[in-house]
């Protein structure tokens, strides 16, 4: 009795104590949501693609937007899901997820009525070689056989490489990566939309 006694109040203290000099930990809403099954991103770009790829005909996005479905899914639904995203900055009208400790980065797009419209991937920010930044464009070809369309945006000079998945359409823009390699051409973000009909 006497070290469970002891054991609450040494808690209590240090508690009390970090709340008296403002010390809190930085966790992020999405961070302490998610389950470890979904923030376990699997190794390797060839995987990360695939898993991209085959969740891209449902309308989603792997990892913790996974169950978050372009059309079905609102900003309510995503903010109770992922919590509440980064605060806005600039003209953006995207929900942000920063990618962080290993975990992806999303952001949201929503239409008029608020449904998800667009989730744009970032892959992640730590060892970016075995996600997003080792997808090239060879290899984009040799997993998912020719783009149905290339193109170049006007304002970045990136390509963009884009792949009809059935009623969707995976966007991958493609550039140099300064964090990875100035000469190789590599996956900067990856955006998921409605297909035109």
């Amino acid at each position: 009795m006497k070290k469970t006694t002891a054991f609450v109040m040494t808690a209590s203290l240090s508690l009390a104590t970090s709340a008296l000099i403002g010390f809190s930990p930085a966790v992020s809403a999405h961070a302490m949501t998610k389950t470890a099954v979904e923030q376990s991103v699997p190794q390797g770009p060839k995987t990360a693609l695939n898993n991209i790829y085959e969740l891209a005909h449902k309308g989603q996005m792997p990892y913790y937007a996974k169950g978050l479905k372009i059309g079905v899914q609102t900003k309510m639904d995503v903010h109770h899901k992922l919590g509440n995203p980064y605060p806005e900055t600039g003209q953006s009208s995207f929900d942000l997820y920063h990618a962080e400790m290993g975990n992806p980065g999303f952001a949201f797009h929503y239409d008029a009525k608020g449904k998800i419209d667009e989730i744009r991937y970032f892959g992640t920010n730590v060892e970016k070689e075995t996600n997003i930044g080792g997808m090239t464009p060879s290899l984009l070809k040799k997993q998912l056989g020719q783009a149905d369309s290339v193109s170049t945006i006007p304002q970045t000079k990136e390509k963009k490489y884009v792949y009809r998945t059935g009623d969707y359409e995976l966007e991958f823009i493609v550039g140099h990566d300064p964090d990875i390699n100035q000469q190789k051409l590599t996956v900067l973000h990856i955006n998921l939309v409605k297909a035109d009909s």
